[in-house]
């Protein structure tokens, strides 16, 4: 153990195999922190604002419309409702849903420092960063990482109903609206159905 100690600090001795060591510690360094050693369980791809965009509304699309699901489902609960009869729903919405993605973030910092031949110093810092949008691989093709789904507020809802000339079932119908979808009665009409 003592031989190899005393290899290793004589070895450190000569200038040039101290430098060469910090270099190169140097260098690994830097290629940890940009992240190239680190391992994805998903594979990420560049993707640039505008392609990003055309993606979600493609996936977006592809899929029955948020108002779509809202309404089938309103229409269900409310025909059961005693003596509401047959149902027409319409909801509309403030906006539609906004998908927020997952971005990849890789941060770089190289420092270089120069010396001129009348013993002046120069440090030169530069900062690099590069944002990609996390990307799943199903087998439609990729598709980017969703953190977060906002869903659409509720804008107003309209109800026709067979059953809405009797006003217990119409106040019924409005007490079920506002429950289920959690929004002022201000938002909610009943309309009887001719």
């Amino acid at each position: 153990m003592e031989k190899w100690r005393d290899s290793f600090k004589k070895l450190l001795s000569k200038k040039y195999v101290a430098n060469l060591i910090v270099l190169i510690a140097a260098a690994i360094m830097v290629l940890i922190i940009s992240g190239d050693f680190s391992f994805k369980a998903t594979p990420s791809k560049n993707i640039n604002h505008n392609s990003l965009e055309d993606t979600l509304v493609e996936e977006v699309n592809s899929n029955k419309t948020e108002e779509d699901i809202v309404e089938a489902r309103l229409k269900k609960i409310l025909e059961a409702i005693r003596g509401a009869g047959n149902i027409e729903v319409m909801v509309t919405f403030e906006m539609g849903s906004e998908i927020i993605p997952a971005f990849n973030t890789t941060k770089s910092t190289d420092t270089t420092e120069e010396r001129d031949s009348n013993g002046g110093t120069r440090v030169v810092i530069s900062n690099n960063t590069t944002e990609s949008i996390a990307t799943t691989n199903h087998n439609s093709g990729n598709n980017p990482l969703v953190i977060k789904e906002i869903k659409p507020q509720i804008k107003g809802v309209i109800v026709v109903a067979e059953g809405a000339d009797d006003l217990k079932v119409k106040s019924q119908l409005y007490e079920a609206v506002k429950t289920v979808l959690q929004i002022p009665g201000h938002r909610v009409e009943i309309y009887p159905m001719n």
